[in-house]
């Protein structure tokens, strides 16, 4: 057992990660699932393929596998069951992260909005050129208002992350 905290957890699984994709690669490969071989009248034997103990990789790959999920499992759990307390609130680890992940979307989203969102004013003449018009086109919200409420969602995503960050870094959990 070793005893690690959220964030060198986090950095083992990408690493056993990157190990499983590259030895992932090896088992499907069809050259390697199978063995060519020249067999000669007399019985001599002569190998086509360099050895590749199927078997065995495919047993490390496995056992690669078991420890991802055991180590994702125990990350997973440290962050439904620590607690911390941000923007005046307590809260697990997990629930900080579903926070932040919420308000960073509405933050782009109204960022977006504010960008794309044009005020106009058209003069338009009907069919028969007797009348003139203005079609007008104005924001169905306060501009300021909005500026605002972006800037403190990106301001409690920075303090959510701040603390979650803490946390990772002070967290043990034992793989």
């Amino acid at each position: 057992m070793e005893k690690l905290t959220i964030n060198q957890s986090m950095i083992k699984v990408a690493e056993l990660e990157r190990n499983y994709r590259y030895k992932s690669s090896d088992i499907i490969n069809r050259k390697k699932a199978s063995i060519t071989y020249i067999l000669e009248s007399n019985g001599d034997r002569f190998d086509c393929d360099e050895k590749f103990d199927f078997k065995r990789e495919l047993e490390d790959l496995m056992l690669l596998s078991e420890k991802i999920e055991s180590i994702k499992t125990s990350i997973a759990y440290a962050n439904n069951t620590t607690k911390i307390e941000v923007l005046g609130v307590k809260m697990s680890i997990q629930g900080a992260l579903n926070k932040v992940k919420l308000k960073r979307e509405l933050a782009f989203e109204l960022e977006n909005l504010l960008q794309t969102v044009k005020v106009s004013k058209e003069r338009k003449v009907d069919a028969a050129a007797t009348s003139v018009y203005y079609k007008v086109t104005e924001l169905n919200f306060d501009r300021k208002e909005m500026e605002q409420l972006v800037e403190n969602l990106n301001k409690e995503v920075l303090e959510l992350e701040i603390a979650i960050n803490k946390a990772n870094n002070e967290t043990f959990i034992e793989i």
